[in-house]
């Protein structure tokens, strides 16, 4: 199967930057808009806003308001029976859904003209959502009211949950920032609301809490995908894990002497004799028979540069041996020198969000968004249709508890699956009450050729 590479797109004006001029409109009026569905009945007051945004009558209530990672061990399967009693009594005749994205409409002029480019990819998020709520609007089960809230720091965040102290709703959605997400998780685990984390996957924002969902898998299930691929396909002696210093080892994500018999070398290269140094780095640990498969377990902006060194060394010392090299997908966010390289050569990354351009679904959507923006969508776009459409089937079908219900994906999806799954970060946790929070296990490895990602299975 052939997927594509979904990058940032530009934005050139049209609807899309219409709307958020509509956006900065509603938020800055004074005016409340009625919609033709139940409005949400607790409105947060921001000293700066006091408006609801109207969307065609067919959507849902939207409510606009302005406003070193450790290994971790996950069950098979969800546990209903570690769910908690409930305190909080919650609407039985629809769900209330929070979404905070940080439009940072407050700087962006009225009439669109002058846009924070920052905005534009919540723009494009928050567009893939809408097409979602309009595409399930007619299906059967309980209503859905989104509650759309411009925040972006704690500060904010606090203020406007507040509000939401007495009734809180059933499912949050964000928000983008760390540090605020750290605030809304421990909001979520007080009053009884599950989170789905779109934008930040770390084991660090939240302990013992069931109601913390995140959407993207962490370090730890990259690692353990890209160790089950590699062993699975070349035999443990070729394999080498590649790391700066002892100090910076990544060993004891890979070698577990209780789920492998042959433990994975790992070698370390100092950036300096990858970038000046004279001497071959990368040749002398090359295997004489078969491939010499590299494991780079390197998750974050700041390893780039490694990264690229490590690459171009590969490229001029590998001479006519074959070399295979694995990495994640965070490398796809780097200079474009790295994409290059991954282009033409042996270079698979575990990755959770992509698509098949071919695929008639992604071809509808396509068509429809366009239709609706003027505009092509990016894979911001894509990725606020699949959460959207998730949450609402898993809402109707399983309630507000779904991730202690259900693991299993919806279908209709673009890019993903969500295949959620109870993380402990202590191995030895009370099963019932030690759910550190909810991952979702979905990942694949793939490679990219002519800017297209082909599954290696």
């Amino acid at each position: 199967m052939i997927l594509a590479v979904s990058r940032p797109q530009q934005l050139n004006g049209s609807s899309l930057i219409l709307l958020l001029g509509i956006l900065c409109y509603s938020i800055f009026s004074c005016a409340t808009k009625k919609s033709s569905v139940q409005q949400h009945q607790n409105k947060v007051n921001h000293p700066n806003t006091t408006t609801t945004h109207q969307l065609p009558s067919k959507v849902d209530t939207v409510v606009w308001k302005k406003y070193e990672e450790k290994p971790v061990k996950t069950q098979d399967k969800a546990d209903a029976s570690t769910q908690p009693a409930r305190k909080y009594s919650k609407p039985d005749d629809h769900f209330e859904i929070l979404c905070m994205l940080p439009f940072k409409t407050a700087s962006n002029d009225s009439l669109g003209s002058k846009i924070n480019t920052s905005s534009l990819r919540f723009v494009q998020y928050y567009a893939g959502m809408s097409m979602a709520m309009d595409e399930l609007n007619n299906e059967g089960g309980k209503k859905i009211n989104f509650n759309v809230l411009d925040v972006e720091t704690v500060t904010e965040i606090a203020d406007a949950l507040s509000q939401f102290n007495n009734s809180p709703p059933h499912l949050i959605i964000g928000p983008q920032k760390a540090e605020a997400l750290k605030y809304a998780a421990d909001w979520a685990k007080s009053h009884e609301t599950s989170l789905l984390s779109p934008w930040v996957s770390s084991s660090t924002i939240t302990d013992t809490n069931p109601y913390y969902i995140q959407t993207k898998a962490g370090i730890s299930s990259h690692y353990a995908k890209l160790n089950e691929h590699a062993r699975a396909h070349y035999p443990a002696e070729n394999i080498i894990i590649i790391s700066r210093s002892p100090e910076e080892s990544r060993s004891k994500y890979f070698n577990d002497n209780i789920k492998f018999r042959d433990s994975i070398e790992e070698k370390f290269i100092k950036e300096s004799d990858l970038a000046t140094g004279v001497d071959p780095v990368v040749g002398p640990l090359l295997k004489a028979t078969g491939p010499t498969v590299f494991i780079l377990p390197y998750f974050s902006s700041k390893d780039e540069n490694y990264i690229y060194h490590f690459l171009r060394r590969m490229v001029s010392e590998k001479n006519n041996k074959e070399v295979i090299v694995y990495g994640t997908s965070k490398w796809l966010e780097m200079k474009s020198e790295i994409i290059d390289f991954m282009n033409i050569y042996n270079i698979r990354i575990s990755i959770s969000n992509f698509f098949d351009q071919d695929n008639s679904a992604i071809r509808s959507f396509k068509k429809k968004y366009f239709d609706a923006y003027r505009e092509f969508p990016s894979q911001d776009a894509m990725e606020g249709y699949d959460l959207a459409k998730y949450a609402i089937k898993s809402l109707r079908q399983y309630g507000p508890d779904f991730q202690w219900k259900s693991n299993n994906s919806c279908n209709g999806l673009l890019e993903t699956s969500f295949e959620f799954q109870p993380v402990y970060k202590n191995k030895s946790s009370d099963r019932k009450s030690g759910v550190d929070y909810y991952e979702n296990s979905y990942l694949r490895v793939v490679e990219i050729k002519s800017n297209r990602y082909k599954i290696i299975d």
